[in-house]
Protein backbone atom coordinates (compact mmCIF):
# COMPACT_ATOMS: atom_id res chain seq x y z
CA UNK A 1 0.00 0.00 0.00
CA UNK A 2 1.08 3.54 -0.70
CA UNK A 3 0.70 6.30 1.86
CA UNK A 4 -2.77 7.59 2.58
CA UNK A 5 -3.76 10.88 4.11
CA UNK A 6 -4.13 11.20 7.84
CA UNK A 7 -7.69 12.29 8.47
CA UNK A 8 -10.41 12.87 11.01
CA UNK A 9 -14.04 12.51 9.97
CA UNK A 10 -17.60 11.85 11.05
CA UNK A 11 -18.48 8.34 9.92
CA UNK A 12 -17.05 4.83 10.03
CA UNK A 13 -14.16 2.91 8.53
CA UNK A 14 -14.14 -0.75 7.58
CA UNK A 15 -10.92 -2.12 6.08
CA UNK A 16 -11.45 -3.11 2.45
CA UNK A 17 -8.09 -3.68 0.75
CA UNK A 18 -9.87 -4.49 -2.53
CA UNK A 19 -11.57 -1.09 -2.66
CA UNK A 20 -10.01 1.41 -0.26
CA UNK A 21 -12.11 4.35 -1.52
CA UNK A 22 -15.25 2.56 -0.32
CA UNK A 23 -13.75 1.69 3.09
CA UNK A 24 -14.60 5.09 4.56
CA UNK A 25 -18.30 5.75 5.11
CA UNK A 26 -18.88 9.46 5.62
CA UNK A 27 -21.71 10.89 7.69
CA UNK A 28 -24.15 10.56 10.54
CA UNK A 29 -27.86 11.42 10.75
CA UNK A 30 -28.56 15.14 11.17
CA UNK A 31 -31.95 16.77 11.75
CA UNK A 32 -30.96 20.42 11.23
CA UNK A 33 -29.97 22.48 8.19
CA UNK A 34 -26.20 23.10 8.21
CA UNK A 35 -25.22 26.67 7.30
CA UNK A 36 -21.43 26.77 7.83
CA UNK A 37 -18.44 25.11 9.44
CA UNK A 38 -15.84 27.18 11.21
CA UNK A 39 -12.77 26.80 13.37
CA UNK A 40 -9.00 27.17 13.33
CA UNK A 41 -6.22 25.20 11.70
CA UNK A 42 -2.43 25.02 11.40
CA UNK A 43 -0.81 23.10 8.57
CA UNK A 44 2.69 21.98 7.62
CA UNK A 45 3.27 20.03 4.40
CA UNK A 46 5.70 17.13 4.38
CA UNK A 47 8.95 17.52 2.48
CA UNK A 48 8.60 15.07 -0.42
CA UNK A 49 5.34 14.91 -2.37
CA UNK A 50 4.64 11.49 -3.86
CA UNK A 51 2.09 10.01 -6.24
CA UNK A 52 1.54 6.31 -5.57
CA UNK A 53 4.96 6.15 -3.96
CA UNK A 54 6.84 8.02 -6.69
CA UNK A 55 8.33 11.45 -5.85
CA UNK A 56 6.92 14.43 -7.74
CA UNK A 57 9.09 17.48 -7.09
CA UNK A 58 6.75 19.75 -9.08
CA UNK A 59 4.04 19.54 -6.44
CA UNK A 60 3.55 20.45 -2.78
CA UNK A 61 0.99 18.94 -0.42
CA UNK A 62 -1.99 20.88 0.95
CA UNK A 63 -4.71 19.97 3.44
CA UNK A 64 -8.45 19.71 2.90
CA UNK A 65 -11.33 20.75 5.16
CA UNK A 66 -14.90 20.09 4.10
CA UNK A 67 -18.40 19.11 5.13
CA UNK A 68 -21.21 17.57 3.09
CA UNK A 69 -24.93 17.32 3.72
CA UNK A 70 -26.79 14.63 1.81
CA UNK A 71 -29.97 12.60 1.59
CA UNK A 72 -29.96 8.89 2.30
CA UNK A 73 -32.28 6.47 0.52
CA UNK A 74 -32.70 2.76 -0.19
CA UNK A 75 -29.55 2.77 -2.35
CA UNK A 76 -27.37 5.26 -0.46
CA UNK A 77 -26.84 4.81 3.28
CA UNK A 78 -23.61 6.81 3.28
CA UNK A 79 -21.14 8.48 0.94
CA UNK A 80 -17.56 7.28 0.50
CA UNK A 81 -14.35 8.21 -1.30
CA UNK A 82 -15.87 7.38 -4.68
CA UNK A 83 -18.83 9.76 -4.48
CA UNK A 84 -18.43 12.29 -1.65
CA UNK A 85 -18.32 15.26 -4.07
CA UNK A 86 -20.40 14.03 -6.99
CA UNK A 87 -23.22 11.91 -5.59
CA UNK A 88 -26.68 12.90 -6.85
CA UNK A 89 -27.74 12.66 -3.17
CA UNK A 90 -25.64 15.71 -2.21
CA UNK A 91 -27.70 18.64 -0.98
CA UNK A 92 -24.95 21.07 0.02
CA UNK A 93 -21.17 21.24 0.41
CA UNK A 94 -18.84 23.44 2.46
CA UNK A 95 -15.19 23.16 1.33
CA UNK A 96 -12.17 25.32 2.04
CA UNK A 97 -10.76 26.88 -1.11
CA UNK A 98 -7.84 28.84 0.26
CA UNK A 99 -5.99 26.40 2.53
CA UNK A 100 -2.35 27.27 3.03
CA UNK A 101 0.68 26.24 4.99
CA UNK A 102 0.79 28.17 8.25
CA UNK A 103 2.38 27.78 11.66
CA UNK A 104 -0.16 30.22 13.14
CA UNK A 105 -3.71 29.32 14.10
CA UNK A 106 -5.69 30.38 11.04
CA UNK A 107 -9.43 30.89 11.17
CA UNK A 108 -11.72 29.31 8.61
CA UNK A 109 -15.44 29.90 8.08
CA UNK A 110 -16.94 27.99 5.18
CA UNK A 111 -20.60 28.35 4.15
CA UNK A 112 -22.59 25.39 2.89
CA UNK A 113 -23.47 25.93 -0.75
CA UNK A 114 -26.67 24.26 -1.93
CA UNK A 115 -26.30 22.27 -5.13
CA UNK A 116 -28.36 23.46 -8.11
CA UNK A 117 -31.89 22.09 -8.08
CA UNK A 118 -31.60 20.73 -4.53
CA UNK A 119 -33.80 21.51 -1.56
CA UNK A 120 -34.47 20.16 1.90
CA UNK A 121 -37.75 18.46 2.71
CA UNK A 122 -38.73 19.40 6.31
CA UNK A 123 -40.48 16.05 6.86
CA UNK A 124 -37.46 14.06 5.69
CA UNK A 125 -35.28 16.22 7.91
CA UNK A 126 -37.48 15.45 10.91
CA UNK A 127 -37.46 11.74 9.98
CA UNK A 128 -33.64 11.62 10.00
CA UNK A 129 -33.23 10.95 6.28
CA UNK A 130 -30.30 13.41 5.91
CA UNK A 131 -26.69 12.91 6.96
CA UNK A 132 -23.85 15.33 7.57
CA UNK A 133 -20.14 14.56 7.34
CA UNK A 134 -17.18 16.71 8.35
CA UNK A 135 -13.72 15.78 7.09
CA UNK A 136 -10.22 17.06 7.88
CA UNK A 137 -7.39 15.57 5.79
CA UNK A 138 -3.66 16.27 5.87
CA UNK A 139 -3.42 15.69 2.09
CA UNK A 140 -6.13 16.92 -0.26
CA UNK A 141 -5.68 13.91 -2.55
CA UNK A 142 -4.60 11.40 0.06
CA UNK A 143 -7.46 9.11 -0.95
CA UNK A 144 -5.70 8.77 -4.32
CA UNK A 145 -2.37 8.05 -2.58
CA UNK A 146 -1.01 11.49 -3.38
CA UNK A 147 0.65 13.45 -0.59
CA UNK A 148 3.75 13.83 1.52
CA UNK A 149 4.88 11.82 4.51
CA UNK A 150 4.89 14.15 7.50
CA UNK A 151 2.11 16.48 6.34
CA UNK A 152 0.42 17.61 9.56
CA UNK A 153 -2.94 19.29 10.06
CA UNK A 154 -4.00 20.62 13.45
CA UNK A 155 -7.60 21.70 14.04
CA UNK A 156 -9.25 23.44 16.98
CA UNK A 157 -12.55 24.98 18.09
CA UNK A 158 -14.57 23.52 15.22
CA UNK A 159 -18.26 24.48 15.07
CA UNK A 160 -20.96 23.26 12.77
CA UNK A 161 -23.52 26.06 12.49
CA UNK A 162 -27.09 25.24 11.57
CA UNK A 163 -30.70 26.37 11.54
CA UNK A 164 -33.91 24.49 12.16
CA UNK A 165 -36.51 24.15 9.42
CA UNK A 166 -39.61 26.26 9.45
CA UNK A 167 -42.62 24.05 9.89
Amino acid sequence: MYIASGNLFIGTFTLDIGNVLRATKFGAPFTHIPTSIQGYYKYKAGDIFTVKGEPDTSRRDICDIYAVFYETDDNVNSLDGTNVFDSPNLISVARINNAKETDQWTEFSIPFETRPGKSIDPQKLEDGVYNVAIVFASSIKGDLFEGAVGSTLYIDEVELNYTDPEK
